[in-house]
């Protein structure tokens, strides 16, 4: 696992942790387990992980329309905000945005002079 998936596993928890709680936050990567999704293995299975929580917060009677891509945004937001990167308005699904996001970080890293002034 390299750094960005790191810090993408500690963005979604930080995340999920702030706007539903711990107890539901537990619950969660509960049912992502039984989904055959862990929490360790989000970053692979990003597809899985964004349908689970679909599946799991997204239907039903009673529940906030939209609560799951309103989660996605947010976790999206945090971790561009935390790689200084900013997000381009783009209308596309959960795990391509941050695949592109990881592009964007690795295209970064492998340019380690870019913003050093050489006299």
């Amino acid at each position: 696992m390299d750094g960005f998936d790191e810090l993408l596993l500690k963005t979604i928890d930080q995340t999920i942790r702030y706007v539903l709680g711990n107890h539901n936050a537990l619950i969660i990567y509960n049912y992502l387990e039984s989904k055959s999704c862990p929490i360790r293995e989000i970053p692979t299975k990003l597809d899985l992980f964004s349908e689970e929580l679909r599946n799991l917060i997204g239907v039903g009677r009673g529940q906030i329309l939209g609560a799951p891509i309103i989660l996605e945004n947010a976790i999206v937001e945090a971790l561009a905000s935390e790689l200084g990167l900013k997000l381009e308005n783009e209308s596309i699904v959960f795990e391509d945005r941050i695949k592109r996001l990881k592009e964007r970080y690795n295209k970064g890293r492998s340019r380690p002079f870019l913003n050093t002034r050489i006299e």
